[in-house]
């Protein structure tokens, strides 16, 4: 193992053709995690020839795969997680050495970083309130509305219960007895409102004036403490060039008095996006080994593949019997464009070793490309051999949300507009940040058993706007729905200008 210093370093791909070297380095991990599990799925990869095209076939395939026994799942993820680290490369000054040789107790404490703090003049949460709306729903009409998303699969019954279980429990918003380190400043993250609610805050996030400008004084009218890295002074770190650094100040935050907890909400586009989830997942490793009590925290992707119980998809099944008249429509239109459009949902069952039967509920979409899935699936492998190792895990799928990147991207936005036709519901993103965080202080503080198939982590308390439990696959309603949206904000427009 060799050591590195807490100066600026870079992940980086092994050598290989510019213009495909994110690829080949996919398929080799992908091909090496399922590789002990199925030999067959691991050679069709290490052949594929055309990896944007096929990656999800794939990573369904994988995700079935990972359902059919508790062994697999928690050994791909190892495996997944293994290659990861020896493929990767760091660069730190003109030494180019393999992930897995970075050793984390090397770096000298005197190369951290300072602190910035901001402390909250508020009042600790007396209640759980949601925005929604324009409106503000708490208490009885909170859980009327979990009830009706129940009711309607817009979140599976584990999240209603979880948010109804903090509406009890208002004393549990502040998290006492817990320091929470916030990997992430984005739109979906926990951040703001624990902050608000009363929550011990280490929050790492890259630097930018205006972004910590904002979360500084969000912090100073919240009830919470906010402890944030500086360099030269300045807020922020990267977690992909200040990683060292970050590693002891991390640990020097986290007493022995408090229970700590990791929260990585980073993502990025592209191939950095794979590389900013190996350095969170290294990252998240050393401190789940310095600190054996410290709990992992996350968010999923709706846009991905996930296991999902019979309960699921039995209900997918009852909606695809019961569309009347309309549904010879959408098999006329199913045969006409060979499958492309009104696929039904899942078509393949698979039992895992309890006899449990599981599908696949596959959402991933073109347009996000195979670096988005590989990102996800390492930080749900990491998830996945936490709980195995025995920390306590809260995972959960978030909704589809009206984030800033959706609103940008006319497609994403056309297919939200128009994604109500098929039952989805789309979630403005403070609405879906403080319900995720709800989630969050739920799991913490009264976690739910775990199940016997370790795929469950993702499935029993997601919140995926009604995705799984539609009759089709996503992916064969997406053109549908981007008309109907684009048409539907052509009438808006056409309204405002008259």
């Amino acid at each position: 193992m060799g050591s590195v210093g807490a100066g600026r370093w870079d992940l980086v791909f092994p050598s290989g053709a510019p213009d495909r070297v994110g690829d080949m380095f996919a398929t080799a991990v992908i091909a090496d995690a399922v590789r002990r599990y199925d030999a067959d799925l691991a050679q069709w990869v290490e052949t594929c020839r055309d990896w944007s095209r096929q990656y999800r076939s794939v990573f369904r395939g994988m995700t079935a795969l990972a359902a059919s026994a508790p062994e697999a799942s928690v050994g791909i993820a190892g495996e997944g997680l293994r290659a990861t680290r020896d493929l990767l490369r760091f660069v730190t000054g003109y030494t180019v050495e393999p992930l897995r040789g970075v050793e984390i107790a090397s770096v000298a404490a005197a190369d951290g970083l300072d602190t910035g703090t901001a402390r909250g003049a508020g009042k600790t949460a007396r209640r759980l309130e949601v925005p929604f709306r324009g409106a503000v729903l708490a208490e009885e009409a909170l859980q009327r509305k979990l009830t009706d998303w129940r009711q309607r699969g817009i979140v599976e019954p584990g999240f209603a219960a979880a948010v109804e279980r903090v509406i009890d429990h208002p004393e549990w918003l502040a998290l006492p007895g817990f320091r929470v380190v916030i990997a992430g400043a984005g739109e979906l993250t926990p951040l703001r409102p624990l902050l608000r609610w009363g929550a011990d805050v280490l929050a790492v996030a890259r630097p930018g004036p205006a972004r910590w400008r904002e979360l500084v004084a969000e912090a100073e009218t919240g009830a919470g403490v906010l402890r944030y890295p500086l360099i030269d002074g300045e807020p922020g770190a990267d977690i992909t060039t200040q990683f060292p650094a970050l590693v002891h100040w991390i640990r020097e935050h986290l007493g022995s008095e408090i229970f700590p907890v990791f929260g990585g909400y980073v993502t990025r586009r592209g191939p950095g996006g794979v590389r900013l989830a190996a350095a969170l997942d290294l990252l998240t490793a050393d401190l789940l080994a310095a600190r054996p009590d410290t709990a992992l925290a996350g968010t999923g992707s709706p846009t991905d593949c996930y296991a999902v119980p019979e309960s699921v998809f039995a209900q997918a099944h009852s909606c695809l019997r019961d569309r009347g008249a309309r549904g010879l429509g959408q098999d006329v239109l199913r045969v006409l464009t060979r499958s492309a459009l009104y696929q039904p949902n899942y078509q393949s069952m698979v039992a895992d070793t309890a006899g449990a039967s599981w599908s696949v509920a596959d959402a991933l979409m073109s347009f996000q490309g195979p670096n988005h899935a590989l990102a996800q699936r390492i930080l749900r492998w990491r998830a996945l051999s936490a709980r195995a190792a025995g920390h306590p895990v809260s995972y959960t799928v978030a909704p589809p949300t009206w984030t800033r990147g959706v609103l940008a991207h006319s497609s994403s936005a056309a297919a939200f507009r128009g994604a109500h036709r098929f039952g989805v519901e789309i979630f403005e993103s403070e609405t879906a940040r403080t319900l995720l965080a709800a989630k969050l202080v739920a799991d913490l503080n009264d976690p739910s058993p775990a199940d016997p198939n370790p795929e469950a982590l993702f499935a029993a308390g997601a919140a995926h706007g009604g995705l799984w439990r539609l009759p089709f696959e996503p992916r064969s309603l997406l053109p549908v729905a981007i008309v109907t949206g684009h048409l539907r904000g052509l009438l808006r427009s056409n309204e405002r200008d008259h």
